[in-house]
């Protein structure tokens, strides 16, 4: 708050009362002062207070008159509360009210979506019981929005008269998730974001198996820190919801440990003997036996048959 003049200002701008003139008659109401110099100073005469009790008894007769007779009308309408859809009149006619005086929800503006459907946010936000923006619920229209499969985050801004924006922020596919016959997008969280149809080139990773979605994200995210793997991978499965096994290119099959995929990624990354079968094919190599690696020949890609080698 801006303050306008200063205190000298303030007083200059003051009514200054008129000096009496001699046979001046004062009003009834007005009375004389004695001042400290002995003369009379005119003062105006105070109004009578009104005793503060019977204010306040007054306002709390009208509160429980008035909480009363809205407890009456209420039980009236709908015979003791067993029949409030009588009521729902009233509520029309209010939210009409709010229309008329241009609170209405007449525009909804949407931003932010790409592979959501306008169709899908709309019947989120279940705009036929929302009337006016002062009685439609931002929190649930929020919460069925954020259940749509591609939404991350939605924020509902109220812009007066008679506007809502809404804004929304979807989620980023991380993998081709392959069930069957069938695929779909996952992100890093493992939720499910819409089918893909058949023949469709995705450029992402690809995992299988059941469970496969939920751990999807951290196992890629590891992968990434290992390039020599990650430029070879090519499918991850998931095997009885507890472990992994890789298909990289060139018919390379690892068979992973559970909860033991650091360790396993940074020995085949050495540079002793491990770290060569990575650049070999038509290999298995596995790692689910901790402190022992078994190598083999993989017959049905290689076409021959050959003694297994093993290592500890």
């Amino acid at each position: 708050m801006q303050q306008v003049g200063g205190a000298f200002g303030f007083w200059q701008r003051m009514r200054i009362a008129p000096a009496l003139q001699p046979g001046t008659t004062l009003p009834p109401a007005a009375k004389f002062t004695p001042t400290s110099a002995g003369s009379l100073a005119l003062s105006p005469a105070r109004p009578r207070a009104k005793p503060r009790r019977r204010a306040y008894g007054r306002k709390l007769g009208l509160a429980i008159f008035a909480t009363l007779s809205g407890a009456l009308a209420f039980s009236l309408l709908t015979h003791g509360g067993r029949e409030t859809r009588s009521v729902a009149s009233l509520v029309h006619d209010a939210e009409q009210a709010l229309t008329w005086a241009g609170l209405g929800i007449d525009q909804v503006g949407l931003s932010g979506q790409r592979f959501t459907p306008d169709s899908d946010i709309f019947d989120a936000l279940d705009l036929p019981h929302a009337r006016s923006l002062l009685t439609f619920d931002s929190a649930a229209m929020r919460a069925r929005i954020e259940k749509l499969p591609w939404i991350e985050t939605a924020s509902i801004a109220r812009v007066f008269p008679g506007q809502l924006d809404v804004h929304v922020t979807e989620r980023r596919p991380v993998a081709l998730w392959q069930e069957g016959e069938r695929a779909y997008l996952i992100d890093a969280t493992g939720r499910v974001l819409s089918g893909v149809k058949p023949g469709s080139q995705v450029n992402l990773p690809r995992v299988a198996g059941e469970g496969a979605p939920q751990q999807a994200g951290a196992l890629l995210e590891l992968m990434r820190r290992y390039p020599r793997i990650w430029q070879r991978f090519e499918l991850a499965e998931r095997v009885g919801e507890r472990r992994w096994t890789l298909h990289l290119k060139d018919r390379v099959t690892i068979h992973l440990g559970a909860d033991r995929e650091a360790v396993a990624f940074a020995a085949l990354t050495s540079a002793d003997k491990l770290g060569a079968f990575l650049s070999a094919h038509d290999i298995i190599v596995d790692l689910r036996t901790q402190g022992r690696i078994t190598v083999r020949r993989d017959k049905q890609t290689a076409g021959a048959s050959s003694a297994p080698a093993t290592q500890s």
